[in-house]
């Protein structure tokens, strides 16, 4: 989140810079182009018509004239405060400064390219230059040319109209503060409303990761879970017949006689007992006919085994499982084996009905037994069993849930609910 307004104050800054520079360039261009309009309006209007050849020899009753209506007309108290009249060989034929009338300079190359009629755009005045020689007022002047002519012989004379270079600049400020509102206002108000949903990402991405921590450790010990079950049934059983065989085998040889044919038989019936048993855990661990023939006669194995032990047992298939992915299909083996197991081991049941549910939104698996049952208050004990806490935790990391319901004689029933992926 700190990354994330810092970048969005960056941001803010870099467009408010960018803004200002552009709408005060904008700004200035602007009043840069009404002083060339003021200076054209004010030259055609207010001074050509009134030019006749006495300018050029500066009769001092015409000056005057111009004077007049140069004070009256043009300079009136604002931006513009100088104005010349240029022949074209350099002489100042008139100025509101009478003290530069008379004088010749040498003509830089915009005022030789205005005399020629060609558009030349207004810059500013360097005021080092001999006739600027009285603004040492003003910090910087704007010089504007326009081409004029006298009627009477056709003769090209240029008027010069120098601005106060201020009054550029405010127009620039004033254009940056019309955009300004606008501009970093709406700038604000978007980071503004940007905050809360970011802050809602964040959360929600942080609740993701959690979620998926979770998941990954709840995944963690259901694997653990099934390796200790793997482990304590191996112990219990295959290592215990294998020690019962190498027992016997070695009270043999500490009698110094070959074993019996009562003995070498019985040990090998233990051997292939438990060999039998590595096969069972072995095809429990990894069925090959979940992956060869399908779900369902898998569970076919599973329900048939329980035969073997008087228990009755049905197995009905009514769902899609098909669409179930591969992790999917292992979860609905792994919870059916785990309730037929609990059941020949616990229940105490006659019967056991395996049915697989469901439509192309989720698959429920039900392991139905009529064993003597548990009250209420068994039932978390029971979930807490090593077995069904890994299989609930591997149920929990694809999204499925598995939950236990008995009552006292009424047997049990385990069911699993698998959305379909």
């Amino acid at each position: 989140m700190l990354r994330y307004a810092a970048t969005g104050l960056v941001t803010l800054m870099i467009v408010a810079v960018a803004t200002a520079w552009v709408s005060r360039r904008v700004g200035t261009q602007d009043a840069i182009a009404d002083a060339d309009r003021v200076t054209a309006i004010a030259a055609e209007s207010a001074v050509e018509p009134i030019l006749t050849d006495d300018i050029l020899v500066m009769d001092p009753e015409y000056l005057e004239r111009i004077d007049r209506v140069v004070r009256g007309q043009v300079i009136r108290g604002g931006s513009l405060i100088r104005v010349k009249i240029w022949a074209a060989d350099g002489t100042i034929l008139y100025s509101d400064e009478p003290r530069l009338i008379g004088e010749q300079f040498d003509m830089d190359d915009d005022k030789l390219e205005a005399l020629a009629g060609q558009d030349v755009h207004a810059h500013v005045s360097d005021l080092s230059d001999p006739e600027n020689r009285y603004e040492s007022q003003v910090d910087k002047l704007l010089e504007v040319y326009q081409l004029l002519e006298i009627h009477e012989s056709n003769t090209p004379v240029l008027f010069e109209a120098y601005f106060k270079y201020s009054q550029v600049e405010e127009a620039g400020r004033r254009a940056w503060l019309r955009f300004a509102p606008v501009t970093l206002g709406s700038l604000v108000l978007l980071e503004l409303l940007q905050v809360p949903l970011a802050t809602s990402l964040a959360r929600r991405l942080r609740r993701t990761q959690d979620q998926r921590e979770q998941l990954l450790r709840s995944a963690i010990e259901a694997t653990d879970a099934e390796r200790r079950r793997i482990a304590s049934d191996l112990h219990d059983g295959v290592v215990q017949d294998l020690a019962g065989v190498a027992f016997s085998l070695s009270a043999a040889a500490r009698a110094n006689r070959p074993p019996s044919r009562d003995e070498i038989r019985e040990a090998g019936d233990q051997v292939r007992d438990s060999v039998r048993a590595l096969r069972s855990l072995l095809v429990e661990i990894y069925p090959p006919n979940l992956y060869e023939e399908g779900l369902e006669a898998a569970l076919g194995d599973l329900t048939a085994k329980l035969e073997a032990r008087g228990i009755v047992s049905s197995l009905v298939v009514d769902a899609p499982v098909e669409l179930l992915a591969t992790d999917q299909t292992q979860l609905v083996y792994r919870a059916a084996q785990e309730g037929l197991r609990n059941v020949a081991a616990h229940a105490g049941a006659s019967q056991v009905a395996v049915r697989v549910d469901g439509d192309d939104e989720t698959v429920v698996l039900q392991v139905i037994d009529n064993g003597r049952g548990m009250p209420e208050s068994e039932i978390g004990e029971r979930h807490g069993h090593m077995g069904l806490k890994a299989l609930s935790g591997l149920a929990a990391s694809m999204g499925a849930t598995v939950s236990l319901s008995s009552a006292p004689g009424h047997g049990t029933v385990l069911m699993l609910e698998v959305p379909i992926r």
